[in-house]
């Protein structure tokens, strides 16, 4: 008989968003610049159009606020706080290709200025520029080391990166200097946990529910770090918190079951399964955990419709082939669990407790031959299977076969 499988949700533990000063558009004060530069008639009319700009933005007219600084730089392609501000307006806007090229015309002016590289590497990381975004967040700390919000978002492209190492240093960095981010922490953690320093984690993700309790995804985080650790008690604690404050959020409730039918909470994992499913009616997953849940219970009936949803939903699914074979077998209905086997073995001819599985049913049937052929699958993708052979009373006749039998 198989053991039924249940998925556990890939879902990788969840970052804070990027760390962004919000967007203002202000006069920093015009770099010193001499008449002859730019001639006097020039920057006169610059200064006109950029004070026009301001006045459009306050007055919420975007658009309007950019044209008229695009004027301006036409007429002094030297001024620095008029490209710096245009980037921020077509951030704002959602420009961000015209942003990356205001902000890189500020920093041909004036290098030095840390928060243009930040702004920049806003820019460049959302646009998926990892690469680019890293160059200029890390110019932004060189010139201003204590710009934590930097520090923060130069994590977050390292890890986009897969550069985690770095990432964990920048986050730590980001931490110390501004304690009180509960952000921070979080994506820390999360950076711990990518390294498998569970416990550091944990730690780390404690660190931002002291700061922000009511921030449900560290809740969720540390819920998949406890169970990471067979904590599964705590684990549903945490998941519980979650839910709490999103109790619409599905995915909280499925994995609230897991880690309910990992405790051996069987009939708490079904009504956490069963919220799911009430949110959300088109996750073949659900459907299947639900359908295992039910079938620890003896609720044979129920666990087959779960099966049966789940591959209306997702006809591929091999595991729900699987499991309904398995629900099948335990109620002597060998000639569906053999077709249901079957299936799974089609559509994932690498799993070999498919074939063993399929092997066992056929061997209590009429097509010993079959139960050969499949057993001997199961054993070439897996040898270490022959130690389970002798608990099989079905596969007693088969054990000195050529093609079951261990190789000298």
């Amino acid at each position: 008989m198989s053991d039924r499988e249940q998925r556990r949700h890939p879902t990788a533990a969840t970052r804070s968003g990027a760390s962004k000063r919000p967007v203002k558009v202000r006069f920093e004060g015009r770099s010193p610049r001499g008449a002859a530069e730019a001639g006097a008639e020039a920057v006169a009319d610059a200064l006109l159009f950029f004070e026009e700009g301001m006045a459009r933005f306050q007055a919420g007219d975007v658009p309007g606020a950019i044209q008229a600084c695009e004027t301006a730089v036409r007429s002094d392609p030297g001024f620095l706080d008029a490209w710096n501000n245009l980037g921020r307006l077509y951030e704002i806007a959602g420009s961000r290709e015209d942003a990356v090229r205001a902000f890189r015309k500020a920093i041909a002016i004036r290098p030095d200025r840390p928060e243009i590289w930040f702004h920049l590497g806003n820019v460049e990381d959302s646009l998926g520029h990892d690469p680019a975004a890293v160059e200029a967040f890390r110019e932004a700390v060189r010139l201003d080391p204590d710009l934590h919000e930097a520090w923060n978002n130069l994590a977050n492209a390292y890890v986009q990166l897969g550069r985690i190492d770095e990432a964990v240093e920048c986050y730590r960095r980001a931490v110390a200097l501004a304690p009180d981010r509960w952000e921070s922490w979080s994506n820390l953690a999360t950076a711990l946990l990518d390294l498998a320093d569970v416990d550091s984690a944990i730690e780390a993700y404690r660190g931002a529910l002291r700061i922000r309790p009511d921030a449900h995804q560290v809740w969720y985080n540390l819920a998949l770090a406890e169970a990471s650790r067979g904590r599964f008690e705590d684990a549903a604690e945490h998941y519980r918190r979650a839910a709490e404050m999103v109790p619409d959020d599905y995915e909280i409730w499925y994995n609230l079951g897991n880690v309910l039918l990992e405790a051996g909470r069987v009939e708490e994992a079904v009504r956490a399964f069963e919220a799911s499913t009430d949110r959300c009616r088109d996750d073949h997953e659900v459907w299947n955990n639900l359908g295992n849940a039910l079938a620890r219970l003896g609720r044979n009936a129920e666990a087959i419709g779960c099966f049966e949803t789940a591959l209306r939903i997702r006809p591929s699914y091999d595991l729900a082939w699987n499991n309904l074979g398995s629900v099948h077998e335990e109620t002597g209905d060998l000639e569906a669990a053999v077709a249901s086997y079957g299936r799974a073995v089609e559509l994932a001819p690498y799993q070999p407790t498919y074939h063993w599985s399929l092997a066992s049913v056929l061997a209590r049937g009429p097509e010993p031959a079959r139960a050969v052929e499949s057993l001997a699958r199961a054993l070439r993708l897996a040898p270490e299977m022959r130690t389970l052979l002798p608990g099989f009373a079905e596969f007693s006749p088969f054990l000195d076969h050529p093609d079951v039998k261990a190789p000298p």
